[in-house]
């Protein structure tokens, strides 16, 4: 995260920069629907276990 970044706008940004890059990605062909649906869902699955073995507050 950048200074000053909450982690909040960092999820933000993230998401936002993901979308981007995979809209991108179909609009010049690069990838289908199909498999646009697909790498998002698996980025989901490694993100959720991702935030899973984060450390919890204490």
């Amino acid at each position: 995260m950048r200074d000053g970044e909450s982690s909040a706008e960092w999820c933000t940004h993230f998401a936002r920069t993901v979308a981007d890059e995979i809209r991108t990605g179909v609009q010049c062909g690069a990838l289908t629907f199909g498999e646009a649906d697909q790498l998002l869902a698996r980025m989901r699955v490694l993100l959720e276990q991702a935030l899973d073995l984060a450390p919890q507050p204490i």
